[in-house]
């Protein structure tokens, strides 16, 4: 008989179907999506329709690749990672604004995914992190002369300087020696043969530190700190003519600067047999005669080159070096090997 009723069609299927598929995947916006777990065909009309979906939808640079892989097949995506840090305290403190690619340093610190650059010094302001310093102090045996310690200082390290302070032991005055901005001092005169190296501790400190030690040491026992500070013995010994003096002492008695042209003539004459040599107050010209060639074509007979060496100083630190020969390859060759030999001869820049 009939029935007066209504009749709904409900789903028990445990899948979405295509409208829900299609809302759950605008409403996330995935750039890639990856089509598994379903009869090929199926997945083959999804995959289409979501084609025609976004091509009608979004740009093209807008659109999510669709991709449906066979079984045992690698789907592989490159996600990069973005990660952003806000800067604060004195790093941020400029007038203008910063450029692209500027480098910023400093101490990144991250705390509930959130991060922060500072300044060592702002850590204890932005940050409940704090920050120590250690200062370390050495006492080393000193029974030198003043005057070597300080032309081994200067010759090895560049920027020392050298200060006196109240009268120490014996009547001398307090000397102290500073240097990498006063981040490193050695102190001479507060006590009886002893030479205090005091610092701040840090990886560069501490070997420069250490090698002030070996520098101290070595000022009082090395072969030139001898000569340097000795005396002349009261045995009678056979007169000297003091108008020729010998080129030993003559080398002794120069200037920083007088010593590395001299240097650089015994470098030059170890490589050419034929060199001489002009000086003249902080330059000097040399003269290299060879009879062999880099360049083809270049020899026709002895090869003449002319160096030119002149420091701007007498600390023997800048100088400037033209070679002018015939023979480029060689004239290269000399003028990169005379700028390495000055750059090792000069004191090291802390």
């Amino acid at each position: 008989q009939p029935l007066n009723c209504l009749v709904d069609y409900v789903s028990f299927s445990a899948h979405v179907d295509f409208m829900q598929n299609r809302q759950f995947i605008e409403k996330v916006a995935p750039k890639h999506i990856v089509l598994v777990h379903g009869a090929r065909e199926e997945m083959g009309r999804l995959k289409n329709a979501l084609l025609n979906f976004f091509r009608k939808m979004k740009a093209e640079k807008d659109r999510p690749t669709i991709t449906m892989p066979p079984n045992l097949q690698e789907v592989t995506y490159k996600f990069p990672q973005r990660r952003s840090a806000k800067v604060m305290g004195s790093l941020a403190e400029r007038e203008g604004e910063p450029l692209d690619g500027e480098e910023v340093k400093g101490v990144m610190v991250t705390h509930n995914f959130a991060s922060k650059i500072v300044a060592p010094k702002d850590l204890s302001t932005f940050t409940p992190l704090r920050v120590g310093s250690i200062s370390s102090k050495l006492h080393v045996p000193f029974a030198g002369s003043l005057s070597t310690l300080e032309l081994f200082m200067t010759e090895m390290f560049m920027g020392v300087e050298k200060t006196e302070e109240g009268e120490g032991v014996g009547g001398m005055n307090i000397v102290i020696f500073s240097m990498h901005d006063g981040e490193i001092k050695i102190v001479i005169g507060k006590a009886r043969g002893v030479a205090t190296v005091e610092w701040n501790a840090s990886p560069s400190n501490d070997v420069i530190a250490d090698a002030v030690v070996a520098l101290i040491m070595h000022s009082q026992s090395s072969t030139a700190s001898i000569r340097l500070s000795s005396k002349p013995c009261r045995h009678p010994r056979a007169p000297q003519d003091d108008d020729e003096p010998s080129s030993k002492r003559a080398r002794e008695s120069g200037t920083t600067t007088e010593s590395r042209l001299r240097f650089i003539a015994d470098t030059l004459t170890d490589q050419f047999d034929d060199v001489e040599a002009v000086y003249e107050a902080r330059s000097a010209t040399y003269e290299i005669s060879t009879d062999s060639s880099h360049q083809k074509g270049t020899l026709d007979g002895p090869l003449t080159c002319t160096v030119n060496v002149e420091f701007e100083d007498e600390k023997g630190i800048n100088a400037k070096i033209s070679v002018d020969c015939a023979d480029s390859v060689l004239a290269k060759n000399v003028h990169e090997t005379l700028i390495g030999v000055t750059a090792a001869a000069a004191p090291i820049n802390v």
